[in-house]
């Protein structure tokens, strides 16, 4: 697993084969990718439409993930962050286990942060250890936790970057049955990546770099062997929202990946320039402070008042289709539509005759979210009037997603509908 200093096409190599060639990768991204598949079929029953672009989402995520794991890399590569073969096998198959116990516990910084409390634990026991066991145990025992904070720290920062620049296609509609039995619109937030980020490793036969002084803290001698690692971390927060905007949830979750940042960030360097203990401090607090990241999100958005509940004033806007008619007119979700073409709605087929009655125009009278009117209009070509691209949420009897607020990494694979589901075509015009 170590190539020569002066070979840096092989270095690049290297790097990209061991991405390629890490299953943990393809594990998280299967999950992923099974969350948004069960969208596009629920999509489909409620709404006759698929919002849901699994393909474009993929290929969008992959190259913001890429572009932002390289900037990590840079900085990782020039703190000198090394890890060992062993240490990351330990930290992959915690992130699988807890993924196995609670999917939301899988997310990268978490898992590292729960791998050096567990490696902390193991250093602090005295007593026997099986012969069976031991390989594993040195494993846990020699992680280098140091470097592995400076990784949770990249992790972190990463998710706030990507949470600041690649949102709009995680954000995606749903139906959910309050505990009253009432039926209302919710947001789904299905924001997952796997970002590669490039460490230096230790080979096998010998040490790879010595920290010494200068900008740079690592010394390679010329000639001797160098490698380095792709780790992917797996990132992202998943939610079903009802009340809270989302937008704000998004703004609270930016702040607090730059506040883990910044805490695993001081345990690595607490770690060099005070003592080891930092990077356990570290980690317990980043444990700590998520949990009641998660707690008051979910409190929030309880205590609120339904931003998507059916109301018998007009039809009630949950989703806004990229790129049609009804987002150039500036429609958004939560909004009140009460007049078509000066005629009142209440029903889809309302909204529709009003339409019919003046083909060529359309005007539309609005209550936004401040229970402020408005009007827009546009002229609505054939064809056009009947794909507006606008999503309502319409009082039904249908099975639809049994309410629950998750909030945590791939949450939203626990949401179920009680009952099947009948289909439903009724909800788009």
């Amino acid at each position: 697993m170590h190539v020569t200093a002066n070979g840096w096409w092989a270095l690049v190599g290297l790097l990209l084969l061991s991405f390629v060639l890490n299953p943990y990768h393809y594990v998280v991204t299967g999950f992923v990718v099974w969350d948004l598949v069960r969208n596009v079929r629920r999509e489909r029953v409620w709404f006759g439409v698929r919002v849901t672009r699994i393909g474009k989402t993929l290929l969008l995520r992959y190259g913001r993930a890429v572009v932002v794991g390289l900037a990590a890399s840079f900085a990782l590569l020039a703190v000198g962050a090394h890890v060992t073969i062993s240490s990351a096998l330990y930290v992959f198959a915690v992130s699988i286990l807890l993924g196995v116990i609670r999917s939301r516990m899988a997310a990268a910084p978490i898992a590292i942060s729960v791998s050096v409390l567990l490696s902390s634990l193991a250093r602090a026991y005295t007593g026997a250890v099986p012969p069976s066991v031991l390989p594993v145990w040195r494993a846990i025992v020699d992680m280098p936790q140091a470097n592995w904070m400076a990784i949770a720290a990249a992790a972190a920062l990463c998710e706030a970057v990507l949470g600041l620049w690649g949102t709009r296609d995680a954000i995606l509609p749903a139906l959910v049955t309050s505990r009253r039995g009432r039926r209302m619109g919710a947001m789904k937030l299905q924001f997952g990546y796997v970002v590669p980020v490039a460490v230096w490793i230790t080979p096998f036969t010998h040490a790879q770099m010595v920290f010494g002084s200068g900008w740079h803290p690592w010394h390679v001698a010329s000639g001797q062997p160098v490698a380095w690692f792709a780790v992917p971390l797996a990132l992202g927060w998943h939610a079903l929202l009802t009340s809270l905007p989302i937008e704000r949830a998004l703004n609270h979750l930016r702040a607090f990946d730059v506040l883990r940042g910044l805490i695993f960030a001081a345990g690595f360097a607490g770690a060099y320039l005070w003592q080891p203990k930092a990077v356990l401090f570290a980690a317990v607090a980043a444990i700590v402070l998520t949990e009641l990241f998660r707690v008051v999100i979910r409190r929030m958005d309880r205590a609120l008042e339904p931003q998507f509940a059916p109301d018998s004033q007009g039809l009630r806007v949950l989703y806004v289709i990229r790129g049609s008619l009804a987002e150039r007119l500036g429609i958004r979700p939560g909004e009140l539509i009460t007049h078509v073409n000066q005629a009142p709605v209440h029903t889809e087929y309302d909204f529709h005759f009003a339409l019919e009655q003046s083909p060529a125009y359309a005007r539309f009278q609005i209550t936004d979210r401040r229970g402020e009117p408005r009007l827009v209009s546009s002229p609505v070509y054939e064809g056009e009037r009947h794909t507006l691209g606008l999503i309502f949420v319409l009082p039904g009897e249908e099975p639809v997603l049994r309410l629950k607020r998750p909030f945590g990494f791939l949450e939203t694979l626990y949401l179920r509908v009680p009952g099947g589901a009948v289909r439903d075509d009724t909800s788009r015009s």
